[in-house]
């Protein structure tokens, strides 16, 4: 038996998302093209982009589809940069952010941008007043994850609006969603700009969005022939497209029940995790699908291969690390032993519970070898 804990990285494709693929795929036009097959495209294009502006409580003129959050991210980055350079070359964000945001940062400041990276607490959360005292009359563009992806923390985002009204009323705002998209509710009236990304609710890799705010246009990161009123050149992937709709359809559809379970698994988790002598590096309030914890001797690596072993799947943070010590628990100020055998545990609505015993019965085991 196989339980995938690992869904932070990905997710497995609903079955709704791959029949609406699969259909797409079957009325394969253009949406760009007039005839009968490219205006069938184009409908099933507008009620996709109503589905996920819908979960997402927005009009869906507000939605630009992209190729993931990494494009939807260094679009909202670029874009903002470079409308708002003339109020000033000073941008804000937090270490504990996703490497698609802190490298696309190093390339602005490579470009001359001033960049201040806001350290977390202890407990992964990020401090409202920590936010505003970074901010300045010349901050240009704010940038935060609302979720973060390793530890599940959960980040200030109106707090940090109703600080930069008082500061830098010019900036703009923009919030990488990609984790909390369907899992936590997102404050759309104090952001200006968000990121989507399909594959984290059981969408297709190779699919994302960007919501922009009502008045707010930003220069695009792709020319072509102007597809997405502009903001994003190419023909759109419409079998991605529709996957990403009807996993946004189900996931919104059933928001409450989803999340009241993997708050449950997640309380079970942490509390047979404890039992084991293990520390745990998320925060009390976190989001309810990621749990983050330290057993007290050994290395993660040898943790996530032990429990692979048994048909359990975890990681030791971001995928997108691929092994490299965690930019997030090191901020946090962790002792390096915590930082080494670091285990991310993350959920989905169709985890099942007997996945938490597994896994607890794996680590158990796993730590006798330490």
């Amino acid at each position: 038996m196989e339980y995938y804990l690992d869904n932070a990285a990905t997710t497995a494709v609903l079955p709704a998302a791959r029949q609406a693929a699969e259909g797409a795929m079957d009325e394969f036009g253009n949406p760009g093209s007039l005839h009968a097959a490219g205006r069938r495209a184009r409908q099933l294009l507008c009620d996709s982009r109503e589905a996920v502006a819908a979960a997402l409580g927005c009009r869906a003129e507000r939605i630009t589809f992209t190729s993931g959050g990494s494009e939807s991210i260094n679009t909202a980055l670029m874009g903002a940069a470079f409308k708002n350079k003339h109020v000033g070359r000073h941008i804000v964000s937090t270490q504990i952010e996703h490497d698609a945001t802190l490298n696309t940062l190093k390339a602005l400041k490579n470009q001359g941008w001033d960049i201040t990276l806001v350290p977390p607490e202890t407990d992964g959360t990020v401090s409202p007043a920590a936010v505003g005292a970074a901010l300045r009359p010349d901050t240009a563009l704010v940038s935060m994850m609302a979720v973060c992806n390793e530890t599940g923390a959960v980040l200030p985002l109106e707090e940090t609006k109703a600080a930069m009204e008082g500061i830098c009323p010019r900036a703009i705002f923009h919030v990488d969603g990609v984790q909390g998209f369907c899992k936590i509710p997102l404050p759309l009236d104090c952001v200006d700009a968000l990121s989507l990304s399909a594959h984290k609710i059981g969408g297709l890799k190779g699919s994302g969005a960007l919501y922009l705010r009502e008045g707010l246009t930003l220069p695009p990161l792709i020319y072509g022939g102007n597809q997405e009123n502009g903001m994003r050149s190419g023909t759109e992937a419409m079998p991605q497209i529709a996957a990403f709709a009807a996993a946004a359809r189900d996931r919104s559809a059933h928001f409450d029940e989803h999340t009241a379970r993997m708050n449950a698994l997640r309380d079970k988790l942490i509390a047979g995790a404890r039992a084991l002598g293990c520390d745990i590096n998320t925060p009390a309030h976190g989001a309810p699908h990621i749990v983050n914890l330290s057993p007290k001797k050994g290395r993660s690596e040898v943790y996530i291969r032990v429990l692979s072993d048994r048909g359990i799947y975890v990681s030791g943070g971001s995928a997108c690390a691929r092994g490299k010590k965690s930019h997030v628990l090191t901020a946090m100020r962790l002792p390096g032993k915590n930082v080494d055998a670091a285990l991310r545990v993350s959920l989905c609505p169709e985890t099942p519970e007997e996945a938490i015993d597994a896994f607890l019965c794996g680590l158990e085991e796993a730590m006798k070898l330490f």
